[in-house]
């Protein structure tokens, strides 16, 4: 036997010498992230080991007691029974303690008008599937516990009931479809262009490797047009500046709005798929290359109101992309200040046409470059 499990001997030696050093590796090297994967990884798999060695140990007392002519037998179907209860009762438990402990990880309170029916529909849903959740294992792990085989015990089959499947298909039918059709109704009013609110702030969000391009509109509230065969230079957009809607147009450093403002977001990508995300507005909608998507959402706590609550001066809401679009997605992170009305008034008043005397002569410059690259490359095609 001992030849059978000789590596498994030595790796559970091998294990316990190593236990140590991992468990130091948790406490003083917290930012290395393979200490604890190591560690746990290696308390599981003494846990199987010793589960291993517990079972060849009641199988070795099962063989003796045979040979000794014992008719003394190990009641497994109790035992199972038992764990059963066990786990049941320390399942439920852990699964509420890890809501009490883990709970506050997530988001604060929505700090978008939608968010808070968003919000609101998770958790309808969360409670909805916690009770579900709590019954159905009840009756799992009670019946195999109630119902254990018993000496002189024959278990009765029930394969069939055709008003118990009706009963357990059109309730959660019925349940689902009502969430449906609040979560679809919430849904559309936040991204179809038809239902958008009168006169909102328009945003234009475009990504890229690895950084997110903000464009507002001028005095006319109206977006120039784009075509991709002129980004270039200084031109990151490709916005045809010939165009008088476009050349009062402004990219700002950082989004601000004012709150209780609705507020349309345009997004757009130049290269690859990416998901713009504002966690604190309950706002994520995909970046398509040639295609806008929308998002329509009121902003309704002030960055200095939320720092307020969340008791951090240095909090500010960010933009962040929700979808791994390359080695430096981490970098596509852009800063969102909610102010109040004034204060927008004030910063919108600041703010400087992107088509100045300086972006012209630059533009004329790439566009001179160009047209000279074009010239050597049909002058090169003719050789």
């Amino acid at each position: 036997m001992f030849k059978k499990d000789k590596k498994w001997s030595l790796l559970v030696l091998a294990l316990f010498a190593a236990l140590p050093v991992f468990a130091q590796d948790t406490t003083e090297a917290k930012a290395d992230i393979w200490g604890p994967v190591l560690f746990w990884s290696l308390i599981i798999v003494l846990c199987g080991q010793l589960l291993a060695v517990v079972g060849r140990i009641f199988k070795v007392y099962e063989l003796s007691s045979e040979v000794a002519g014992s008719k003394k037998t190990i009641p497994w179907n109790y035992i199972n029974a038992a764990l059963f209860a066990f786990f049941l009762v320390v399942g439920i438990y852990g699964s509420f303690w890890s809501f009490e402990n883990h709970g506050s990880m997530i988001l604060p309170e929505s700090a978008s008008e939608h968010g808070l029916l968003t919000d609101s529909l998770m958790m309808t849903t969360f409670y909805i599937t916690l009770v579900v959740f709590i019954v159905t294992h009840i009756l799992l792990f009670g019946y195999s516990f109630i119902y254990r085989k018993k000496e002189g015990k024959r278990g009765y089959y029930y394969p069939h009931n055709d008003k118990l499947e009706v009963y357990w298909t059109t309730a959660p039918a019925i349940v689902l479809t009502i969430l449906v059709v609040f979560g679809w109704r919430t849904w559309t009013d936040i991204t179809s262009p038809e239902r958008q609110p009168e006169n909102p702030i328009v945003v234009e969000v475009t990504a890229e490797q690895f950084k997110w391009n903000i464009r507002y509109p001028g005095e006319d509230n109206k977006l120039g047009p784009k075509n991709y065969q002129a980004i270039g230079g200084v031109n990151v957009l490709g916005i045809d500046f010939d165009d008088p809607t476009s050349q009062d147009d402004f990219m700002p450093a950082e989004i601000v709005l004012p709150v209780n403002q609705p507020v349309k977001l345009v997004f757009g990508a130049k290269d690859v798929l990416h998901s713009a995300y504002m966690p604190h507005f309950r706002v994520q909608m995909n970046c398509v290359p040639g295609m806008p998507t929308y998002f329509n959402f009121t902003p309704r706590t002030t960055t200095a109101e939320m720092r307020k609550k969340l008791e951090d001066e240095k909090f500010d809401y960010v933009l962040l992309c929700a979808k791994i679009c390359g080695n430096a997605h981490y970098n596509m992170q852009y800063k969102i200040r909610i102010v109040s009305e004034l204060e927008y008034a004030e910063w919108l008043a600041a703010q400087k046409p992107t088509y100045n005397d300086e972006f012209k002569k630059q533009l004329v410059a790439d566009r001179e470059e160009q047209l000279k690259n074009k010239q050597i490359v049909q002058l090169s095609g003719n050789y």
